[in-house]
């Protein structure tokens, strides 16, 4: 990986690795979590820290696992509901008044897909005047685990306990009565879903944009200032004219440059 780490904790060295690869910002306050997420692997492979740590050197793939056991995944329905609330009744409709049916989303958090299928929904749930959108939603992540249970859309019960009833019908069936429930994502919703594995830090993205919209929720915070200011403009420069990036609710950009205007709390808009 072209990188050369000096001193003799393996666990610090690993902790820096993910910042160097992914951008993951972990201090040493998080050096037991780090080792706690790790110690299933190891046993599995039969090495201490240092012995994984020369291997993390060696093998992508390795790194692509190591990444996925100390990012964060949970997510659920609807979460940081005021978000979808501003699409639907602000972005929608001034697109539809545009007279514009073509629709491309970027979700740039995927996780387990319940923010991508969330955004198909609000689709289905307000349509253009033209009839139906013609909307593709990029959803990537850095978690090829996360992808994995992203592409089979498959939700317990606790999952979409903030859908009503009524998006409950529209979003997904009843795939196990059990308990638990389990939910599946219908057909509509996965049409409008493309899912691929992206690390934000890459040096080149393959997709070139415009964007009317960008999810990037809940990832920045994982990041020194410095690199959630490089990926904000990044992400900005791939947005449409009058585009909307929504963040989380915990990610403040006050403190960084960039050429958005704040909307609403943790929603800003390309001039």
């Amino acid at each position: 990986m072209g990188l050369i780490l000096t001193d003799n904790d393996p666990v610090a060295q690993i902790m820096r690795l993910a910042k160097n690869v992914a951008g993951i910002d972990l201090n040493e306050s998080k050096r037991g979590l780090v080792e706690g997420r790790l110690a299933k692997r190891l046993r599995h492979l039969s090495c201490d820290m240092a012995g994984y740590l020369a291997l993390l050197l060696e093998d992508r793939t390795e790194m692509v696992a190591c990444l996925d056991l100390l990012t964060t995944n949970h997510t659920f329905w609807l979460r940081e509901p005021a978000h979808f609330v501003d699409f639907q009744t602000r972005v929608l409709p001034a697109l539809g008044r545009q007279n514009q049916s073509k629709l491309r989303i970027w979700c740039a958090a995927a996780a387990t897909g319940e923010e991508p299928y969330t955004i198909a929904m609000c689709l289905l749930r307000s349509p253009p005047p033209s009839g139906a959108w013609d909307a593709a939603i990029l959803s990537t992540d850095i978690s090829t685990r996360a992808l994995g249970l992203a592409a089979e859309g498959l939700y317990a019960d606790e999952r979409v306990a903030q859908l009503t009833p009524q998006d409950r019908e529209l979003a997904l069936h009843l795939e196990r009565a059990g308990p638990p429930r389990i939910w599946r994502v219908k057909p509509a919703l996965k049409a409008m879903v493309h899912l691929a594995r992206l690390n934000l830090m890459d040096d080149a993205w393959p997709m070139r944009g415009p964007f009317d919209v960008i999810f990037c929720r809940n990832v920045m915070i994982y990041f020194d200032r410095p690199t959630q200011e490089r990926l904000v403009n990044r992400l900005a420069a791939l947005l449409a004219s009058g585009g909307t990036l929504y963040v989380g609710h915990s990610e403040s950009l006050s403190a960084i440059a960039h050429p958005l205007r704040t909307l609403a709390p943790a929603v800003y808009g390309k001039r």
